[in-house]
């Protein structure tokens, strides 16, 4: 099936996964850091306190996400949308009337649980199981959201803080994703006229060929554990980077504008990266690509080390937003391929909770570092192991 007739037989399920995806964003490193010179200026913080904060927040939010992420197996997805969704909101209005710390913290919190962790682990877990056969491509489509989240968000962020300030700018965001997507993402799953798995009998002669794996089973592999710093690479060397980015851009004498382009090219790529690998992923074992995805990400970290021009920063944008773009259809991929389906919204939990731990390990890992340059050769170093275990076969597979 071509892209067009694909996305005609399946236009409601995948718009309301992008639209999951999409308003994730709010909850995405790359979209919280652009607040910080703002918190820390308003609330007189110090850059390693707000990180702490931040990282805990995220931290337990993973914990938290282990268990609820798993819930999705159990309830209907209508209704599990209605919880995330409302948390999602109720965050971003605590965020917009933070004040302290404790506010602060709580917020982090639920953007960080809501948007980045749940609403993506929707999409993805929905798009899996009931478009079976052509996973590679739904999961690369809704992923669009976060591209197009990364290209347009941060300008608009930019802008309404410029001009109306912290609080306004998050009352708006509220008010966006409560009138505007929240209604539009439940008519979406109306009319997707949604079933019960166990009745639907798309990809059913393939499911039956993969035994499925309980999360326990998962847990208990070695191999697994082995792979797993190959699948939460980007995540944590990426949010690492972003939450540090205006630090970044400042040591190097970069510009906010030129960091602002830059994150419009990376979501340029993911976008069309991620496009182009869907594809690619459903005509062979997403094992093949996952030996090679992490290349691109290490080679623009090395950019980041050596340049010192804005092209560098650029050239780091591009290159991030291949590995980006290919995890996305890659990975999930691989959890359905290999561990089936029946357990799936437990395993992808089980992995979102660490990748989520990860990513708040990393913002004060990374602010621990005294330079610029030590973060990097750490973060070049981890991405150049990871990629080294992944290439011996390392794979959770029964044999």
């Amino acid at each position: 099936m071509n892209y067009l007739n694909f996305v005609k037989s399946n236009k409601y399920l995948l718009l309301f996964g992008f639209l999951c995806v999409f308003i994730g964003n709010l909850g995405q490193t790359f979209f919280i850091s652009l607040f910080n010179k703002d918190l820390i200026s308003n609330l007189l913080l110090e850059k390693d306190n707000l990180s702490l904060v931040y990282s805990i927040a995220t931290l337990i939010s993973g914990f938290t996400i282990f268990f609820v992420g798993a819930k999705i197996d159990d309830i209907e997805v209508k209704k599990f949308t209605i919880i995330v969704i409302t948390g999602l909101i109720a965050s971003c209005l605590l965020f917009a009337n933070s004040n302290t710390l404790f506010m602060l913290f709580f917020s982090y919190l639920g953007i960080r649980l809501c948007g980045q962790g749940l609403m993506t682990h929707i999409a993805v877990t929905t798009l899996m199981r009931y478009i079976p056969q052509h996973r590679g491509k739904a999961v690369s489509l809704a992923l669009q959201g976060m591209a197009f989240g990364e290209m347009v968000m941060p300008a608009i962020a930019v802008n309404l803080l410029k001009n109306h300030g912290h609080t306004a700018s998050w009352h708006g965001y509220a008010l966006f994703a409560l009138l505007l997507v929240f209604p539009l993402m439940m008519w979406l799953l109306k009319k997707a006229d949604l079933v019960p798995v166990h009745k639907t009998s798309g990809g059913a002669d393939e499911e039956s060929m993969t035994k499925d794996w309980s999360r326990s089973q998962v847990m208990s592999d070695w191999r697994f554990w082995l792979i797993l710093p190959a699948i939460i690479g980007p995540a944590f060397l990426i949010t690492g980077i972003f939450f540090h980015q205006t630090l970044l851009i400042d040591g190097k004498g970069w510009s906010m504008e030129w960091l602002s382009y830059g994150l419009m090219l990376y979501g340029f790529i993911h976008f069309l990266g991620a496009v182009l690998t869907g594809p690619l992923v459903d005509k062979s074992h997403p094992r093949v690509y996952m030996r090679w995805y992490l290349l691109p990400l290490v080679l623009g970290m090395i950019c980041l080390y050596v340049g010192q021009t804005e092209t560098w920063l650029l050239a780091f944008m591009f290159l991030a937003g291949l590995t980006v773009a290919s995890s996305g259809p890659v990975i999930n991929s691989f959890y359905a391929d290999v561990f089936g389906s029946t357990h799936l919204g437990a395993i992808r939990a089980l992995v979102s909770a660490t990748m989520i731990i990860s990513t708040g390990v990393a913002p004060y890992l990374f602010s621990l570092f005294d330079t610029i340059g030590s973060f990097l050769t750490f973060a070049i170093g981890y991405g150049v192991i990871a990629s080294l275990i992944i290439q011996k076969k390392l794979l959770a597979e029964k044999s």
